[in-house]
């Protein structure tokens, strides 16, 4: 619904200098082949900010950055791929300028989950598999994101997080638990919901 919403302002429309053939076409093959893969990117988005109006305005940034960077003499092989890599350097630029607490930290999370999701793959249910998780992620509270990122940043070890949240090891190995529990009784409610598990 939030993607709806997202693009019902029509960013993706040509500008008005561009009504010749050629333009028409490039508004034509990008509309096509934007709204296609807008809910996995959407849901790409979801994974690497915390918040749905976060997602929904970079969203809009990426889609006119997308539209200006198209070219539909030399469309890319890879859609999806192309449109990650312009979303990943947006939510980058977000977080740098927004200058948040823990932005190493916001970083390496962003990195290891970003790549994590970015990974293509020809298998449908897999692809499937990550955007309910994607909607899963986003669902969460911040508290539980925070101690995900903490615990999935590069060298970390359930004691180092521990550490840093004032917790022992046994309260971060169970808090961990219930987490992986709900994320995969969450993900799979979203593929049956929607027929796809």
């Amino acid at each position: 619904m939030a993607v709806n919403t997202a693009i019902g302002s029509n960013p993706l429309a040509a500008p008005p200098e561009k009504t010749d053939r050629h333009g028409s076409d490039k508004s034509k093959l990008f509309l096509c082949l934007f709204l296609q893969n807008q809910r996995r990117l959407y849901a790409y988005l979801l994974t690497l900010l915390r918040c749905r109006s976060d997602a929904d305005d970079l969203l809009q940034e990426t889609s006119l950055t997308m539209w200006d960077k198209f070219d539909a003499a030399a469309p890319p092989d890879e859609f999806l791929a192309w449109a990650r890599r312009i979303a990943y350097n947006k939510v980058l630029d977000f977080y740098k300028k927004s200058q948040r607490t823990q932005s190493r930290l916001n970083r390496i999370f962003l990195e290891r989950i970003g790549a994590l999701a970015g990974q293509e793959s020809s298998n449908q249910h897999s692809e499937d598999r990550r955007e309910a998780l994607a909607g899963c992620l986003g669902k969460l509270a911040e508290s539980d994101r925070n101690l995900l990122a903490r615990r999935f940043a590069d060298g970390a070890t359930t004691q180092s997080t521990a550490d840093q949240v004032g917790r022992s090891v046994d309260a971060v190995y169970k808090s961990l638990a219930k987490l992986r529990q709900r994320l995969f009784e969450c993900i799979q409610k979203t593929l049956a919901r929607e027929g796809r598990s």
